[in-house]
């Protein structure tokens, strides 16, 4: 089992009884992999021996894309295969960032360089990053560091009561964004300024007591906000191998396939349907983490002129174009009205840049003008999904890939699901993507389709 902790701080213990020697303490947010011992306690590897730690003091790590992984040995290979002998791709350092697809055994599935690969997990120390909150930098100067170590790269410094977002905690280092990075302090120089939703007051410091017998309310932790949601992580992990299609539904399946699975029933859809709209329209992402994790979206010219540029068609053309025989293409823009003109699409950098810039001219108009996160849906259909404007919309899928997916499922008319159903992608692009894009974004669609029922052909 994987488990995060979920108090300030957990012992590990000698043996599963409250009365053993303590080894050592684990604290909010670090995983382990641990094995059901019994009265409630877990064991897991701990120092170079096994220790025992209270199962009630940790919840479970149901959405993979909340972890973020540290490297805690000298030098850790990557390979392309999860074996001793697998291919090896490259060598990190210690404090280097690891991004976790899937934990397989002793293996890590990892991010690496946009492909998928596998490293050691015993050499990766993970977190499960929490909802997050805000706080306020207390001392004079505080170094942001870029790995959780006091001799560690500066990536730069905050001065007194600068307000920043911590993402999540190891041991006495918060983790925090910094330029567009993912950098870190010290704890004790920050101060919570506006509490996250649902946190409860301070937990005991030291919290395994009395696995065997009904705790005291006083001290258990009120679960995070983020308990409350479904489940993203499937029971069943598949390896990321084979051809792009089956690569491209393996990794969707792993982030998301227990939430994709229980929507799909709810409509009465084959999941793989699902899975292989998601890999079509953002192959199976929501966030880009090349480009600061933020949402990914696609930036549409022609709908900016709808919004915004016929009503102000002059300074409209001194930065944005498009073909008007077919609006999709030949989109490009520029900041400077004499400018050189580029294009944007295919680069997160590069569409946020294009989007930013519209957002200084109409923010409203803008957001109604971009196609947002995994299921790429475009911010005018804002009303269509459940929200009463398209900032609640924008502002729903930047904090959370569960809102992505209800909005895809809230999404699919009667009629898409009846495609869906019946295996007419054709005519479901035809409505999902526009009657210009029906033949290839059915033919992509068809293809993962295919892709997913090959890797799990028992899947109802």
């Amino acid at each position: 089992m994987l488990g995060a902790v979920s108090t300030s701080k957990l012992n590990v213990r000698s043996l599963p009884k409250t009365s053993s020697t303590v080894l050592g303490q684990l604290t909010e947010g670090m995983v382990i992999s641990g094995s059901e011992a019994h009265d409630g306690w877990v064991q897991l590897d701990y120092a170079n021996t096994f220790g025992f730690v209270c199962a009630h003091y940790l919840q479970p790590v149901n959405d993979l894309a909340r972890l973020t992984g540290t490297v805690n040995s000298s030098r850790l290979n990557i390979r392309k295969t999860p074996n001793i002998g697998g291919k090896l791709l490259a060598t990190v350092n210690r404090g280097a960032s690891i991004k976790t697809l899937a934990v397989q055994g002793d293996w890590l599935e990892i991010e690496f360089n946009g492909e998928t690969a596998y490293t050691a997990a015993k050499y990766v120390d993970l977190v499960y990053v929490s909802s997050g909150y805000y706080a306020i930098v207390t001392a004079g100067i505080l170094n942001v560091r870029t790995v959780p170590q006091r001799n560690a790269a500066l990536f730069g410094q905050l001065s007194q009561q600068t307000q920043v977002w911590v993402e999540g905690k190891q041991l006495g280092w918060s983790q925090i964004r910094f330029n567009g990075n993912r950098g870190y302090v010290l704890s004790d120089y920050l101060q919570v300024s506006e509490p996250p939703v649902d946190r409860a007051a301070a937990p005991i410091a030291l919290a395994d007591q009395h696995s065997a017998a009904p705790l005291d309310t006083d001290i258990i932790p009120k679960p995070d906000a983020s308990q409350k949601l479904s489940r993203l992580t499937p029971t069943t992990i598949l390896t990321v191998a084979g051809n792009s299609e089956q690569r491209a539904v393996a990794a969707t399946w792993n982030r998301w396939g227990a939430l994709l699975q229980e929507l799909s029933d709810t409509k009465q859809l084959d999941v793989a349907c699902a899975v292989a709209v998601l890999c079509v329209e953002s192959s199976g992402k929501g966030f880009e983490q090349n480009n600061s994790d933020k949402l990914i979206i696609r930036f549409e010219n022609h709908k900016f002129w709808t919004y915004w540029g016929q009503h102000n068609p002059q300074q409209f053309r001194q930065h944005f174009r498009y073909n008007p025989d077919k609006v999709w293409t030949e989109h490009q823009w520029r900041r400077e009205p004499l400018g050189d003109w580029q294009a944007f699409h295919g680069r997160q950098s590069a569409e946020w840049q294009a989007f930013d810039f519209a957002c200084q001219l109409d923010a409203e108009a803008a957001m109604l003008s971009i196609s947002m996160g995994a299921p790429q849906i475009m911010g005018f259909h804002f009303e269509r999904i459940g929200y009463q404007s398209v900032t609640e919309m924008f502002n729903a899928f930047s904090s959370s890939i569960q809102s992505q997916i209800n909005g895809l499922f809230d999404f699919f008319s009667p009629t898409m699901l009846r495609y869906l159903r019946d295996g007419a992608f054709k005519d479901f692009a035809g409505m999902y993507n526009g009657k210009g894009q029906k033949q290839i974004y059915g033919d992509k669609i068809q293809q993962h389709y295919a892709a997913f029922k090959k890797l799990l052909p028992n899947q109802p």
